[in-house]
C-alpha cells in the first residue's frame, strides 16, 4: 500500500512538472491579477464612461502626473505642501495635520483644482485611552465666477460627503475595499483602502462615480445635465488625485 501511494505521489508530481509554461503563468495571473471597481447601481448601463490614458503610477513632488480623462487633459498637479500642529496639556493631547494639492482640468473652458485634507487626533489617558480620529477632506474647481465644491467627513461613520455643483447638491459616499484586520472588517475613512467614491441624489440613484485606483476611471449619468459635466468630472479627478490611501 505504502509503494502504491509513494508511486501515485510520484506522478502526480511529474503531470505538475510537465505543465505548459503559459498554463502556470495564467494560473498566477489570476492570483495576482489587480482589483477593479465596478460601476455601482445601474451606472454600468446608463453612464458615459471616462476612461484615462497615458497616465503614469509615480506621484509626488517630482512626478510627472498629467493624464488624459476621456475628452479632458489633467495637468499641473503641484503637491508638497503641508503642516502640522500638536498640543499636549496634562493627560490631553491633539494634533493637527494638513496636506494638499492642486491642478489643472482642462475641457471646454480651464478649471483650478484643489484638495485639501485635514486629519485631528486627540487623545486623553485616564486609566485608558480614549481616542478620537476624524478627517475631512474638500476639493473645488474654479472657473472665473463658476465654482464647484465637495466635501468630504469620516467624523461620523460611515463615511459621508455633499457635493455642489451649479446650484445642484448631490450626496457622496465610500466604496470601501472590504479587507479584514483580526477577522473585523476595516472602517470606512479617508485613510482606508478605498475603491472609489459615488455620487447620488439627494432622493437616492446613482448619477456619478469614480474609481481611484491606478489608472482610474468616470461614469456619469447620461442624464446628468449638461452643464454640470465638466465641473463634477473635474472635482472626480481630484478624488482620482488624492487615490486611493493604504490604511496608514
Amino acid at each position: 500500500m505504502k509503494k502504491l501511494r509513494a508511486l501515485h505521489s510520484a506522478r502526480l508530481q511529474q503531470r505538475w512538472l510537465a505543465l505548459p509554461m503559459t498554463a502556470l503563468l495564467a494560473l498566477t495571473g489570476c492570483v495576482t491579477a489587480p482589483t477593479r471597481m465596478a460601476a455601482p447601481g445601474d451606472l454600468a448601463s446608463t453612464a458615459e464612461v471616462l476612461e484615462v490614458s497615458a497616465r503614469a503610477k509615480g506621484t509626488g513632488l517630482f512626478a510627472a502626473e498629467d493624464f488624459q480623462l476621456g475628452p479632458y487633459q489633467v495637468s499641473h498637479v503641484k503637491r508638497g505642501w503641508s503642516s502640522s500642529e500638536s498640543m499636549t496639556l496634562g493627560l490631553f493631547s491633539s494634533k493637527t495635520h494638513k496636506q494638499g494639492f492642486q491642478y489643472r482640468f482642462k475641457g471646454q473652458r480651464d478649471w483650478d483644482g484643489s484638495c485639501e485634507y485635514r486629519a485631528k487626533e486627540r487623545d486623553l489617558k485616564i486609566g485608558v485611552l480614549l481616542e478620537s480620529r476624524k478627517a475631512t477632506l474638500s476639493c473645488s474647481c474654479q472657473h472665473g465666477d463658476q465654482d464647484a465644491r465637495l466635501e468630504l467627513k469620516d467624523e461620523w461613520k460611515p463615511l459621508e460627503g455633499r457635493m455642489q455643483v451649479g446650484g445642484a447638491e448631490y450626496r457622496m459616499s465610500q466604496i470601501a475595499e472590504r479587507r479584514s484586520q483580526n477577522g473585523m472588517v476595516v472602517e470606512q475613512s479617508l485613510r482606508s483602502p478605498a475603491l472609489g467614491y459615488r455620487v447620488d441624489s439627494l432622493r437616492g440613484g446613482s448619477l456619478a462615480a469614480v474609481e481611484v485606483l491606478h489608472p482610474g476611471r468616470i461614469w456619469q449619468h447620461r442624464q446628468l445635465p449638461a452643464e454640470q459635466r465638466e465641473p463634477m468630472a473635474c472635482l472626480l479627478a481630484g478624488l482620482m488625485l488624492y487615490g486611493p490611501q493604504d490604511g496608514h
